[in-house]
């Protein structure tokens, strides 16, 4: 008895607080989810390949790749072509014979690696333009709906290391519409 004494000098202020302590709960609960900041992620890489203008760019890709690929063998069958000759021929040759035909191999040889180094940086170039264009496109429309949607924050789903999120937070599929209708 002495000891409810001290924590609760009369029975009146014991039965106000526990009247009031639902409502102190409700708006302590109140503030703090007025203070949890509203938070979503996009999956750019998803993007880039599942929307409207990404599927355009890989067949654009595919195509030049195919082109490329082509080119390539070609050249390649004819060093195949010039190797299989040579060695046909190179007992009948004299060495001045076989230095020049190993000299003309090795340019072509030479001709047909930088064919491949300037397909693949073409390549490349033409995917880092895609990728810098369609990124400042997606930025903006990500800002626009996270505006538009009260966000504090928007994180890129495969680089921030998100490895969990409720499913409302995902706003892929939004952007993905917006960006599938901005860029027709």
């Amino acid at each position: 008895m002495q000891m409810k004494k001290l924590l609760w000098p009369d029975e009146r202020s014991r039965a106000t607080f526990i009247l009031l302590l639902p409502l102190i709960m409700l708006l302590s609960n109140a503030a703090i989810a007025a203070d949890k900041p509203a938070i979503g992620y996009v999956d750019v890489r998803k993007l880039l390949l599942e929307s409207k203008v990404g599927k355009k760019t890989k067949a654009e890709f595919e195509k030049i790749i195919k082109e490329k690929e082509s080119a390539l063998t070609k050249e390649e069958e004819k060093l195949k072509a010039m190797q299989e000759a040579f060695q046909k021929d190179q007992l009948m040759m004299t060495d001045d014979q076989k230095k020049a035909k190993q000299k003309a191999f090795q340019e072509k040889a030479e001709a047909y690696q930088k064919m491949v180094k300037d397909a693949k940086q073409e390549v490349n170039k033409k995917d880092n333009e895609y990728a810098a264009k369609s990124l400042a496109e997606i930025r903006g429309i990500v800002a626009d709906l996270a505006r538009e949607m009260k966000l504090n924050l928007v994180l890129e789903a495969s680089e921030s290391g998100l490895l969990y999120a409720e499913e409302g937070m995902d706003l892929t599929s939004k952007v993905m519409e917006k960006y599938d209708a901005k860029t027709k």
